[in-house]
């Protein structure tokens, strides 16, 4: 009985052990058969999906997204803004020349002379309908070296997201190289009670002088960026003049300001903005904001540039 009771025991044991093997040799078939089928889709042309996906630059998570969804414009589709770069060209001129637009009415948040870049920055708030105010802000400052290494920099959507950790999103919608304008797409993350803010912008870079140059933005519509789940804010104008310090050499205000620098060494930016995000912020709360973050945002390009 007990033998007969071992032999049995044995043979479910067996039966157990050819069971499963047979179960782990069907799922093996099943596998391979997956794998054959799954190695016809993922070859084109004799190469293996991988091939072309390592082919493919990532630099970032929104930048790679942006990137591969760029499209690249043609001159006709920018037809459409030339009205609106003609203005802001000639809008932006005339805010950085405080001859035209003196600066006697604005408020003074920095002029330090002793900082590297000597940032003097201006604050105003401006009255743009019968219900809205908005704070603008004026800047000047120097960046070492050449006007092109300064633009450059301010048009690198890489570099600048790097710079502010509140960008979540910043990528050109579509461009037209040839005349150095874009379309482009700005979202900011939303920071404790506030919303996130996005902005569609058109953008210029133009060359106005001898050895002069602007750039200038202003916000746009487009029908294939429909406002969701997020506030629009909007861009009135916004931009810089640029020029190499050596070209001011006979300006008596420059010359005194920077009386201590080499002036072949540097280039001198002017900067306004006037944006509307969408928020209500007082005047008194808006200087010591826009104080610290400009100081901050300038002494970071200055420090990128040498």
């Amino acid at each position: 009985m007990g033998s007969q009771c071992c032999v049995q025991e044995r043979s479910i044991n067996r039966a157990s052990i050819a069971s499963k093997a047979i179960q782990d040799e069907l799922e093996y078939m099943k596998e391979l058969t997956f794998c054959q089928q799954r190695r016809q889709i993922l070859v084109y042309e004799d190469k293996p999906i991988f091939y072309f996906l390592s082919k493919i630059e990532l630099l970032n998570d929104t930048i790679a997204t942006a990137y591969s969804l760029n499209e690249r414009g043609t001159a006709n589709e920018f037809d459409q803004y030339q009205q609106i770069s003609d203005e802001i060209v000639k809008e932006i001129q005339d805010k950085c020349d405080y001859g035209i637009t003196p600066i006697d009415d604005w408020i003074i948040l920095s002029d330090n002379v002793n900082s590297k870049s000597m940032l003097k920055l201006f604050i105003k708030q401006i009255e743009v309908d019968n219900q809205t105010k908005v704070n603008a802000t004026r800047c000047e400052f120097i960046v070492p070296g050449k006007p092109q290494n300064f633009i450059e920099f301010m048009s690198s959507f890489q570099k600048q997201k790097e710079l502010d950790s509140r960008i979540d999103a910043f990528y050109p919608i579509k461009k037209n190289e040839e005349n150095k304008e874009s379309v482009i797409y700005l979202s900011y993350k939303p920071i404790l009670m506030t919303s996130a803010r996005e902005f569609i912008y058109y953008k210029k870079t133009k060359q106005i002088d001898t050895n002069v140059w602007c750039d200038v933005s202003k916000s746009v519509t487009d029908s294939q960026y429909p406002i969701r789940n997020k506030v629009r804010g909007e861009i009135l104008l916004s931009g810089y003049l640029i020029q190499p310090l050596s070209n001011l050499i006979n300006n008596d205000y420059i010359k005194n300001r920077f009386k201590n620098k080499n002036f072949d060494d540097y280039s001198f930016v002017r900067m306004y903005s006037l944006c509307d995000f969408k928020l209500s912020i007082p005047l008194y709360m808006a200087k010591g904001q826009v104080k610290q973050e400009m100081i901050k945002y300038i002494d970071l390009v200055y420090e990128k540039l040498q």
